[in-house]
């Protein structure tokens, strides 16, 4: 159960706090309406700022990237958090001393994981070997679903964005007291009916160099083994680490799945605590360091339907850049229930979806599909 502050619980009624308008259609978390998220983001910026550190204090969270000048240089991703002694940086996982600079995220990790029998629900499974047996012999067991195999499920337990509607989120309860697991532990996990890993949260990549140790280990261990190695993230890494990412999928057969939250700006800041500059320009990068495989695709986008907030244009904005770089990378929209702080908010509609797909499509997209339809209203 969530218990949160009554200053993040609009109610019935509740009215933007800009421009008067209800919210009770999109619920009211934010109190401030996509039109002046959008529109109005100067104006926006106070209240959307204490939404944010209010979510994140609940879970004993930092409220903004550490920047300590004697702090220590976390250059994992685009924070670049400088945590001090006794800070922790913005994703959680590691303070401010060499000690945990050098093991927390690396050598441990906190991290869980399960079997998930393929073909799986997964974003890219209409598009990967494991779902289609794209690559195949190369990449996969069979030329269709590989039945009788398993991806390992790796959810890396810290984020580096903060999402309003997280369907994750309550793994930021566990970040009140931390449970660390050393790479042994997922090393035995991989068996001979493993053939894909797929690391997701939270994010990976707040803990990658965790996630390459394991899986050089286990490469190393069988080396022609169909092994494909995956990713869920939302692309707000450091360069050097996404590229670490695509070329391990490139090599195995697997994907990289970046999610793409918003395209405006404001919109993205507002559920997500940051803006979207970087992780659009990430995503131009892993696009052009995966386009030598075509098959089974290397890069798969993502992006969730949140009412009010993501809608149409906004797709037609972000599949557009997307076309602009290559119209066949595939898209998936998916729909979306309500969540963490958004637990007010609707369902993806199914007038919503319809209009969000044919705005990929008109953008330019050849590859697009709507996921998680069983959710739409």
């Amino acid at each position: 159960m969530l218990i949160r502050p009554k200053s993040l619980s609009a109610g019935k009624g509740a009215q933007c706090i800009l421009c008067g308008s209800g919210l009770d259609e999109i619920g009211g978390c934010i109190r401030i309406c996509p039109s002046c998220v959008r529109n109005r983001p100067d104006e926006s910026r106070e209240r959307i700022e204490q939404v944010h550190a209010e979510s994140r204090e609940m879970f004993g969270l930092p409220v903004r990237p550490a920047a300590n000048p004697e702090g220590i240089d976390c250059k994992l991703c685009f924070l670049r958090c400088r945590p001090g002694k006794n800070q922790k940086g913005y994703c959680g996982v590691r303070h401010g001393s060499k000690s945990s600079m050098r093991t927390d995220g690396r050598s441990r990790a906190l991290v869980s994981f399960y079997y998930d029998p393929l073909p799986t629900n997964c974003v890219a499974d209409w598009v990967c070997a494991g779902g289609t047996g794209a690559g195949y012999p190369r990449f996969a067991h069979d030329c269709g679903p590989e039945v009788g195999f398993y991806n390992l499920a790796v959810f890396f337990e810290a984020c580096n964005l903060n999402c309003l509607y997280c369907h994750n989120w309550s793994f930021k309860k566990f970040q009140l007291s931390p449970r660390w697991s050393k790479l042994e532990t997922l090393e035995k996990a991989v068996n001979d009916t493993t053939s894909c890993i797929c690391f997701f949260g939270g994010d990976p990549g707040p803990q990658l160099p965790y996630a390459v140790r394991l899986i050089r280990t286990v490469r190393k261990r069988n080396p022609e083994a169909i092994l494909r190695i995956c990713w869920e993230t939302n692309g707000a890494l450091h360069p050097s680490g996404l590229k670490e990412m695509t070329r391990l999928s490139m090599q195995s057969g697997g994907c990289v799945k970046i999610d793409l939250k918003a395209w405006n700006p404001g919109t993205h800041r507002a559920l997500c605590g940051c803006g979207n500059s970087k992780i659009l320009d990430n995503f131009a990068r892993a696009a052009e360091w995966s386009s030598e495989r075509p098959s089974p695709p290397a890069l798969v986008a993502s992006t969730p339907l949140i009412p009010g907030y993501v809608n149409e244009d906004e797709v037609y904005g972000l599949a557009s850049f997307i076309a602009g770089i290559n119209p066949d990378i595939p898209y998936a929209l998916l729909a979306y229930a309500p969540q963490f702080l958004m637990d007010d908010s609707p369902t993806t509609s199914a007038a919503q979806a319809d209009a969000c797909l044919e705005a990929a499509k008109q953008a330019g997209l050849t590859r697009v599909r709507l996921g998680n339809e069983h959710l739409l209203c």
